[in-house]
C-alpha cells in the first residue's frame, strides 16, 4: 500500500479501514477526506479503523470521533500495534479487535490482561420502547432513543445519540458515564439523578461521575466543569 493510500474492504457488521503508516494527523485528514469524497457510501455506516504502528493520544482519537460523528459515520473498532493507541483506544471503552462474524451473541466482550471483564460491546441502536440490562460495564456503538431505557451496573460509554433513560453503576460501586451526543435524556448515576445544567446541553459531551456525595459533570470541552 503506498503512503498515500488507505485500504476498504467490507467486513461482517461494518468497513475496514486500514491506514497507511503517517502521523496522526494525516491519517486524520486520509480518513476524513474519503469519507466527504464518498459520502453516500459511508454515512449511516460502522468503521473499523486500523492504525497500525501510529501513535493517537485520548484527546486525538475524541477529537477523531467528533469529526466521523459530525459526518454520521459511527467509528466501531479500533485496531492498533501501538501500545500508546492500545490504551487510548480502551479509555474510550473501544473494543481493539474484530469480533467473531460466527458468533451469535450480540454482545461482545473483551478481557484485560489480568482476566477481568472490561467493555462489552453492543453494536447497535436501541429500539425505542426497548429495555436493555447489562451486568458490567457496557459500551453501546449506536443510540438510546426517546423511550428506550439502558441499564448497566457498572460504567457506561455510549457513541451515538442519548435521548432515552440510561442508568449505570446500579451494583452500588464507583462507576462513570461518557456520552458523545446528549439530547435530554433522563440518567442515573449510582442511584443518584442527573441533571445536566441548560447552558452545558450545548456541549453534547460528557463524562458523569461521583465525587463523594456529589455527582461531577465534565464536557469534554476544556475549561468546563460542573459540580451538581
Amino acid at each position: 500500500m503506498a503512503t498515500s493510500d488507505l485500504l476498504v474492504r467490507g467486513i461482517h457488521g461494518g468497513v475496514l479501514i486500514t491506514l497507511p503508516d503517517l502521523p496522526w494527523h494525516q491519517q486524520r485528514d486520509l480518513l476524513v477526506t474519503r469519507i466527504q469524497t464518498q459520502e453516500r457510501f459511508f454515512k449511516g455506516g460502522r468503521i473499523a479503523l486500523d492504525v497500525g504502528e501510529t501513535n493517537w493520544t485520548e484527546d486525538q482519537l475524541y477529537k477523531l470521533l467528533r469529526d466521523l460523528s459530525d459526518e454520521g459515520v459511527c467509528l466501531w473498532t479500533i485496531l492498533t500495534k501501538s501500545v500508546q493507541t492500545l490504551s487510548a483506544a480502551e479509555f474510550h471503552g473501544f473494543p481493539t479487535s474484530l469480533p467473531d462474524p460466527n458468533r451469535k451473541n450480540k454482545v461482545e466482550t473483551s478481557i484485560d490482561d489480568d482476566g477481568r471483564s472490561a467493555f462489552a460491546s453492543l453494536g447497535r441502536s436501541l429500539e425505542p420502547g426497548e429495555k436493555f440490562e447489562h451486568n458490567g460495564n457496557l459500551l453501546i456503538i449506536g443510540d438510546v432513543p426517546l423511550k428506550a431505557t439502558l441499564s448497566v451496573s457498572g460504567n457506561l460509554v455510549v457513541w451515538g445519540e442519548t435521548a432515552g433513560e440510561i442508568s449505570a453503576g446500579t451494583a452500588g460501586k464507583p462507576a462513570f458515564i461518557r456520552l458523545l451526543n446528549y439530547d435530554d435524556a433522563n440518567i442515573t448515576l449510582q442511584g443518584k439523578p442527573v441533571e445536566i445544567p441548560a447552558k452545558q446541553r450545548k456541549n453534547c459531551a460528557f463524562e458523569i461521575k461521583l465525587e463523594g456525595e456529589e455527582v461531577v459533570v465534565k464536557s469534554h470541552k476544556p475549561g468546563r466543569l460542573k459540580l451538581l
